[in-house]
C-alpha cells in the first residue's frame, strides 16, 4: 500500500513538473509571439518614419525648385562673384541666376548655357550674399509656395530665424569671415549687437582655407565657430535636417 502511495506521489509530483514546464513554454512562446509583434510594430513605425521623411524631402524640394523657377524667370544668368573660400558648395564659380529685385547677387561675365545650380543651393546664397531677407515681397511669395505644399509649419521658424539673424548682421559677417575679412565682420556683429572683445581669428592661421575661427566676447567667454557649417545654416534643407539617406 505504501510502495503504491509512493507511486501515486512520484507520477503526481512527475505530472506536476510537466505541466508547470507545459506552463513556462507557453509563457516563453507567448513572451515571443509579443516580442515579435513589438519587432514588427517598431519596424512599420521605422518604415513610416522613412517614408515621411522621403515625403517631406520631396515636398521641400518641389517648393524649392518653384521658388528658384519665380527668379529664373526673365533672369539674366551672371557669374557668381568670389565671396567664399572655403565654402565651395555655396560659393563656387558657378553661374547664379539675378533676380531684378535682388541687386548684388551677380557681377558681370555672362555665359551661355550656365549649368544649374540645386534650387536650396540658390536660396541659401541669396540668403547669405543678398539682400533677400529685406525683400519682404519675396518673402511673402516664399511662403505661399511653402503653404502650398505643406511644409510652412517647418519652414516659417527657419525663415524667422533667418531674418532675426540678418537684423544682427550675421550673413554679412559670415560672408566677410568666408573671404578672411575677421576685422570687418567684427564691425558687422558688433553694429548688430553682438559684443564681441576682440577681432575674431582664424584658427590654423597658416591655412587660408580654414574656415574655423576663434571668437572672444566681452563677458570673457572663447568659442571657435566653423562659419561653414553656421552658413549651411541658411540652407532650408539643412534646417529641416534632410540629407542624403539613401
Amino acid at each position: 500500500m505504501l510502495s503504491g502511495i509512493g507511486a501515486f506521489a512520484g507520477s503526481l509530483a512527475d505530472g506536476m513538473r510537466v505541466g508547470q514546464d507545459m506552463k513556462l513554454r507557453q509563457q516563453y512562446i507567448d513572451e515571443q509571439k509579443k516580442a515579435n509583434a513589438r519587432d514588427a510594430e517598431l519596424h512599420q513605425a521605422g518604415m513610416d518614419e522613412i517614408n515621411l521623411y522621403r515625403q517631406k524631402r520631396g515636398r521641400l524640394k518641389a517648393a524649392n525648385d518653384e521658388i528658384a523657377a519665380g527668379w529664373v524667370a526673365g533672369a539674366v544668368a551672371r557669374a557668381a562673384p568670389n565671396i567664399a573660400h572655403g565654402l565651395s558648395d555655396i560659393s563656387r564659380k558657378t553661374p547664379i541666376v539675378a533676380y531684378p529685385r535682388v541687386p548684388g547677387l551677380a557681377s558681370v561675365d555672362k555665359r551661355a548655357s550656365p549649368p544649374a545650380m540645386p534650387s536650396d543651393e540658390m536660396i541659401g546664397k541669396r540668403m547669405l550674399t543678398g539682400n533677400l531677407l529685406e525683400d519682404h515681397d519675396e518673402l511673402t511669395r516664399m511662403a505661399s509656395i511653402y503653404r502650398k505644399h505643406g511644409v510652412l509649419d517647418e519652414m516659417a521658424p527657419w525663415m524667422n530665424a533667418a531674418y532675426d539673424a540678418k537684423k544682427r548682421g550675421i550673413p554679412d559677417a559670415l560672408n566677410l569671415l568666408l573671404t578672411g575679412d575677421g576685422k570687418g565682420a567684427a564691425e558687422v556683429l558688433r553694429k548688430g549687437g553682438i559684443k564681441l572683445l576682440d577681432d575674431p581669428v582664424r584658427n590654423n592661421s597658416d591655412e587660408p582655407l580654414s574656415n574655423s575661427w576663434r571668437f572672444r566676447f566681452e563677458d570673457g567667454r572663447e568659442k571657435d565657430i566653423n562659419v561653414r557649417a553656421i552658413a549651411r545654416k541658411f540652407f532650408p534643407a539643412h534646417y529641416l535636417g534632410i540629407k542624403e539617406r539613401d
